[in-house]
Parts: C-alpha cells; sequence; structure tokens
C-alpha cells in the first residue's frame, strides 16, 4: 500500500505544478474586482460633485466684506474703562506659592460710569480684598490660562456681588497679571 500511496503522490505533485498557470486568472480576477470598485468609487465622486454643483446653493456674498464702522458698530464709544485695583497676591495652591501682580479694569456704559467709579472709590479696600480672595483661591492652572477667562469670570461675579448688579459691569479686564516666583 506503500507504494500506491508514493505513485499518488507523484501524480499529485506534475498537477501541483501546472497549477500555476492557473494562478495567473485568479490575479486577473483580483485586479479586475479591484478595477471594479475603484470604477464604482470614481463615478459616486463625480455623482456627488455634480450634485453639489447643480443643486446646491451659492455661497453667501457678503463672506469676506469688511463693512465699514458706523455708529452702531462702534461700541467703544459707549464704554468706558474703569481701573478697579492693583493688587499683589500670594497664591500657594499650586506647586510652588507665587506672588501675582494684577491690575483689573471694568469696561462700564458710559451712563453708569460715575456710579461704578464712585462706588469703587468709597470702597477701594473691599473690592481690593474681593479681587484678592478670588486670587488666593484660584487654581494654578487658571491663573495660567491665556485669556485668563475663568479669573474674570470669578472677578466679575464678585465685583457683581459688591455692586448689587451684575449689569453694570460689561466686561472685566486683567491688563497685568505678573506672576513672581517666591522663595528660591
Amino acid at each position: 500500500m506503500s507504494k500506491e500511496a508514493e505513485n499518488a503522490k507523484k501524480e499529485k505533485e506534475p498537477a501541483e505544478s501546472a497549477g500555476d498557470p492557473k494562478s495567473a486568472p485568479a490575479t486577473k480576477g483580483r485586479f479586475g474586482t479591484i478595477g471594479i470598485v475603484g470604477g464604482l468609487m470614481l463615478v459616486e465622486g463625480v455623482g456627488i460633485f455634480l450634485c453639489m454643483k447643480f443643486l446646491g446653493t451659492d455661497p453667501d456674498p457678503t463672506i469676506g466684506i469688511e463693512q465699514a464702522l458706523t455708529p452702531t458698530t462702534k461700541p467703544w464709544e459707549e464704554s468706558r474703562e474703569i481701573l478697579v485695583a492693583k493688587v499683589r497676591v500670594l497664591n500657594s495652591n499650586g506647586s510652588k506659592a507665587m506672588l501675582y501682580n494684577v491690575k483689573v479694569v471694568v469696561r462700564v456704559h458710559h451712563e453708569n460710569q460715575g456710579r461704578v467709579e464712585e462706588f469703587f472709590n468709597s470702597r477701594k479696600s473691599t473690592v481690593e480684598d474681593a479681587i484678592g480672595r478670588v486670587i488666593r483661591s484660584a487654581e494654578e492652572r487658571h491663573l495660567a490660562e491665556p485669556g485668563l477667562e475663568t479669573l474674570k469670570r470669578q472677578v466679575r461675579h464678585e465685583l457683581g456681588v459688591l455692586l448689587g448688579d451684575d449689569s453694570l459691569i460689561e466686561q472685566v479686564l486683567v491688563p497685568e497679571c505678573m506672576p513672581m516666583p517666591t522663595g528660591y
């Protein structure tokens, strides 16, 4: 029986070597499938382009046109900036203690300027204490934000509580926030 098995193997070997030409049509089939899929993708892309071209809307012609400044687009004429306080406050909430030199300015409507200035002048220490409390309790990441948005929001809230009317303050500005390391 072993001779019969050897003969069967010998018969299969020539058949396998003859199978090499059969692998060529399989490769053609693969390239054909890839070509069909690629062609369908191309047709789909062209179809989407044409649909968007003919069925889509035209772009808005006003985008990119710079408008001239008119009295209604000049809010700076209606607002005034008031220096609230300059404080030097120690913050030790981070990895090391830092001394912050902070200048706070608020922007108010020109009609409220006198009232707000009078309040800040008469309650200078109270205002400085409130701002100092915000800075002392602030986290290090809030004091390191590029726009100091969290600090501005917290200062605006504290000043609004002191003023009794949060709507008097249009915007809180922090033009100076200089950290200085302490304890080398």
